[in-house]
């Protein structure tokens, strides 16, 4: 096991991204090449690569087509689904918060405690780019907790240096950073990715193309995108976040609390059952896939994030439907407006929403390397192997 080589995106993002002052003439000389020859574009982590070219017209008109009403139908199920859960959320509780943890990507970030205590853990972030409306933002925050045959308890968690007690908002922070940090990095290499699989014309992966460049473009540039910029009109229809935009994109190439989870990481800390150590077997999976069916080895990490982080991610996230809290982190309580915002916003955008005229499951793509690919997860975790999809498509 050779837990230094697995997610790498902190030491692809360090040397492509933070080497980008020495490389700047190679890249602008590669460029010119690139428009003059047709030479691939290479993968770098650049969430905002999502405007439209020539190239993929064609994914822009699928997603048009198949998976741009979806959200239109999501929206009408949405209001209805999200006012009958107003009568069965409840507060949530400190296994509540540490199941929350472990069971997203936010598991990446969790150590043995520094204390040394072999039933505490805890996790630290520093450096954090992100704000939300009003005026606040989100410099830093703390947890610890520990897990025994009591039970799970936090023992302390603090914002910004100040200490915070009450669960809800304790909740509503981890669900601020992990939704706009944590798994925004999971999306960083797909338009990249797209880009090289179009312009190789790489047929084994032609369903991993499907639909995140304009998804992103969606996201990103729409006047109905979640995220809080200029025009946008998402908060009226009750499906927008409190982050903006420009944090968000500053925030998503941050990897100051990634650094050291690397070199001497156990994947093994929360048990073989846990999602770190699924993620870590899931890693080792699809390289063997890739290796058996000839796909090239460099495009691991990208396919990692875009196939099985993604899908992962999601499907620990929804499990926490069932909380009540608000979307504002700064929030001290949740009114039945909040708790109805939170409901919308995860019902469209963190349950998987798919046309299933287009699923684009692995389950559902009926050639080797998928059906390969799909037969390994559901060794790991039929749950995420069903709804595992070829690309970012939500």
């Amino acid at each position: 096991m050779n837990p230094g080589s697995f997610f790498t995106i902190t030491h692809l993002l360090r040397s492509k991204v933070g080497l980008m002052g020495r490389q700047q003439k190679e890249e602008q000389s590669e460029c010119i090449m690139m428009k003059s020859t047709k030479t691939p574009t290479p993968i770098l982590p650049n969430f905002e690569d999502c405007e439209w070219t020539p190239s993929v017209a064609h994914l822009f008109r699928r997603h048009f087509f198949l998976q741009t009403p979806m959200y239109f139908l999501r929206w009408l199920y949405a209001v209805f689904y999200s006012l009958y859960l107003l009568f069965v959320l409840k507060a949530p509780t400190d296994a509540d918060m540490v199941w929350a943890v472990e069971n997203t990507s936010l598991c990446m970030l969790i150590r043995p405690a520094s204390n040394g205590r072999s039933d505490e853990y805890e996790i630290t972030v520093d450096d954090c780019k992100l704000r939300a409306t009003g005026g606040f933002q989100l410099n830093n925050m703390s947890m610890r907790y520990k897990k025994g045959e009591d039970g799970v308890k936090i023992l302390h968690f603090t914002r910004n240096g100040e200490e915070i007690s009450d669960m809800s908002q304790i909740f509503s922070f981890w669900f601020f950073y992990g939704t706009l940090s944590s798994h925004a990095k999971c999306h960083l290499f797909s338009n990249s990715l797209v880009r090289h699989i179009v312009d190789r014309d790489l047929k084994t992966l032609q369903e991993s193309t499907y639909t995140s460049i304009p998804l992103h473009y969606g996201l990103l540039h729409s006047p109905i995108s979640p995220l809080q910029s200029d025009g946008n009109v998402s908060s009226f229809l009750a499906v927008g976040v409190v982050g903006t935009r420009e944090s968000v994109m500053k925030e998503s190439k941050n990897m100051s609390a990634w650094e050291g989870h690397q070199s001497g990481r156990r994947w093994d800390l929360l048990g073989q059952e846990s999602l770190l150590y699924k993620l870590f077997r899931s890693r080792r999976a699809l390289q063997g896939v890739m290796k058996r069916h000839g796909v090239d080895q460099k495009l691991l990490e990208p396919l990692f994030n875009h196939i099985v982080v993604h899908s992962m991610d999601h499907h620990g996230a929804y499990k926490s439907s069932h909380l009540r809290f608000s979307l504002h982190p700064w929030d001290t309580g949740c009114t039945t407006y909040q708790a109805f915002n939170t409901n919308m916003f995860r019902v469209m955008l963190v349950r998987p929403n798919l046309n299933p005229l287009a699923l684009n499951t692995l389950r559902s793509i009926n050639k080797p390397f998928y059906q390969d690919l799909y037969r390994e997860l559901k060794n790991i975790d039929p749950d995420v192997a069903e709804m595992a999809t070829a690309s970012v498509m939500y």
